[in-house]
C-alpha cells in the first residue's frame, strides 16, 4: 500500500517555455492566454501579425509540435454574423459539438470564438477585394478548464478586435 501511495504522488507536467503575453503581435497579457497553452517544453509560432492590414492574416502556436492555438483575422466583402462563421468553424473544428453561443458580436463554440466588426469605407486592397467587415477568430486545441472556456474565449477574442480595427482604420 505504501508503494501505491508513493507512485500516485507524481508531479503534474510543467510548462517549461515562456507563455506569450501577446498573440500574433497583439498584447493580451499572459493571464488571458495561459489557459490555452498546455504543459510542454517548446513553444513555436508561425505566421504573421494580426494588424498587418492584409485581407487575411494570423498565426499558429504549437507546443512540442502539437497544434495548440490558431489566431486569425479575415476581411469580408459583406457583413456576416459571428454566428454564421462560428457554425461553419464548429463543424470544422468542434469535435462533433456544433453548439454555438452568441453574445453581442461574439460567437463561441466548443473549440473557438469568432468576433465580427464592420469596417465601412475601407479601400480595397491590392487585389481589388472590397472590405466591409472583418472577423477575428481563435481555435483552441487545449483549454485547461472546459467549464470556463466560453467566458475565457470571449474575453480573449474581444481583446484582439480593437488592434485589428485600429491597424486598418476601421
Amino acid at each position: 500500500m505504501l508503494l501505491l501511495a508513493a507512485c500516485s504522488g507524481e508531479k503534474e507536467p510543467e510548462v517549461e517555455y515562456a507563455v506569450p503575453d501577446a498573440l500574433c503581435g497583439v498584447p493580451t497579457g499572459k493571464e488571458a492566454v495561459e489557459p490555452f497553452f498546455p504543459p510542454g517544453s517548446k513553444l513555436t509560432k508561425t505566421g504573421a501579425a494580426l494588424d498587418d492590414g492584409k485581407y487575411a492574416s494570423g498565426c499558429d502556436y504549437a507546443v512540442d509540435n502539437a497544434k495548440t492555438l490558431m489566431v486569425s483575422d479575415f476581411f469580408h466583402e459583406d457583413i456576416p454574423t459571428a454566428r454564421q462563421i462560428a457554425q461553419k468553424r464548429a463543424a470544422d473544428y468542434g469535435n462533433g459539438d456544433t453548439k454555438v453561443v452568441v453574445s453581442d458580436n461574439v460567437a463561441v463554440y466548443s473549440r473557438g470564438a469568432v468576433a465580427v466588426e464592420p469596417c465601412p469605407g475601407y479601400p480595397s486592397d491590392t487585389d481589388g477585394l472590397p472590405r466591409k467587415s472583418f472577423s477575428v477568430e481563435i481555435v483552441a486545441y487545449y483549454p485547461k478548464d472546459l467549464a470556463k472556456q466560453e467566458k475565457t474565449l470571449t474575453r480573449l477574442v474581444t481583446k484582439l478586435v480593437p488592434a485589428v480595427a485600429k491597424a486598418n482604420g476601421c
